[in-house]
């Protein structure tokens, strides 16, 4: 019998990203279903992968790890290919140091002679596309994405259940994703969070404000602001537990951020809010999800802080536009 063909994703470094890169593994599965695929990834997102049914393997390295540590993971694993996700130098530079034969990736950031395929990059024709898009041009012309699905067990389910039980959440469900590691330039005004709470409160529903450890002061003053039946998440859970509570939302309102990409793919409806960055790259991939995005003259940006200081991209968007669309029929998944 002849040897399963060896294939090494390395993976995307931000919490969006990553995910996103799911739909390219399950595409990729497709594509060349007898061969084994390993992801090589930062810690700090490995657990985006565990249990997907497209990843054989696992080999995660350390925020600040050398390009020799993380390459010597690889080195003496026979395989035959690696898909180099991310545009970094470095990421390319791991593969190649890992004496991988053949390399496919962008030519992007001075690192083409680190490649054995590299394909034409413009950062403007990059992002006029979905990022997933992207990721699957690296298989072929002809690749077709597949949706990105975060593969939770039914124990990590149980457990977010408990949770919320345990903080008298069993109302209809709305998660919240209101911060932006990026910048202010991705959020919503903290008003707008409590207001858009509010209204949704006397509809019934209960908030879930979802946030990193550095949002935690956020979230706790929007769940305040909004009153009973809002609590915050943030800061208490990891990226899977995170998922998990995700996929008991029936909705989550969230500004361009990775939550709304897990929460994507953890199941839930996503109302996306847009300011400096295209929703044409990064919408939340799938269908039933909804994008509001003002389109300002001079958005997208992609800047962190307004070069204007208006923030009109996101200011634009009200509480009633924001409701309009979840109130708007949208096809059963």
């Amino acid at each position: 019998m002849a040897e399963r063909e060896r294939l090494l994703v390395r993976a995307p470094n931000w919490i969006g990203d990553a995910v996103i890169s799911l739909g390219f593994l399950a595409a990729l599965r497709k594509r060349r279903p007898e061969a084994e695929v390993t992801v090589l990834a930062n810690r700090r997102v490995s657990g985006v992968f565990r249990g997907h049914p497209a990843v054989g393997d696992l080999i995660d390295f350390r925020q600040g790890e050398s390009l020799f540590s993380a390459a010597s993971r690889a080195r003496g694993r026979e395989f035959g290919i690696c898909y180099v996700l991310p545009l970094s130098f470095s990421s390319a530079a791991v593969a190649f140091l890992a004496g991988i034969p053949a390399r496919i990736g962008y030519d992007a950031e001075w690192r083409g002679w680190l490649l054995t395929k590299g394909l034409r990059y413009h950062r403007k024709g990059f992002r006029s596309r979905h990022l997933l898009e992207g990721y699957c041009r690296l298989l072929g012309e002809d690749a077709k994405p597949e949706d990105p699905e975060i593969s939770l067990s039914p124990e990590e389910t149980a457990a977010a259940a408990g949770w919320l039980e345990k903080r008298g959440l069993k109302g209809p469900l709305a998660g919240f994703g209101p911060g932006a590691t990026f910048g202010p330039a991705k959020r919503w005004p903290r008003e707008r969070w409590i207001g858009l709470g509010r209204r949704l409160a006397e509809r019934g529903g209960e908030i879930l404000a979802f946030g990193s450890d550095e949002e935690q002061g956020l979230c706790r003053e929007i769940a305040d602001g909004i009153g009973r039946g809002a609590v915050s998440c943030a800061g208490e859970t990891d990226l899977r537990q995170s998922a998990a509570l995700l996929s008991k939302c029936g909705l989550f309102v969230t500004n361009d951020t990775g939550a709304m990409h897990l929460a994507a793919a953890s199941g839930s409806r996503v109302v996306a809010l847009f300011g400096s960055t295209n929703p044409a790259w990064t919408r939340p991939w799938g269908r039933g999800h909804s994008v509001l995005y003002t389109k300002e003259p001079c958005s997208p940006c992609y800047r962190r802080t307004c070069r204007f200081g208006h923030y009109r991209c996101l200011d634009g968007i009200t509480v009633d536009e924001v409701l309009e669309a979840i109130d708007k029929p949208v096809e059963i998944r």
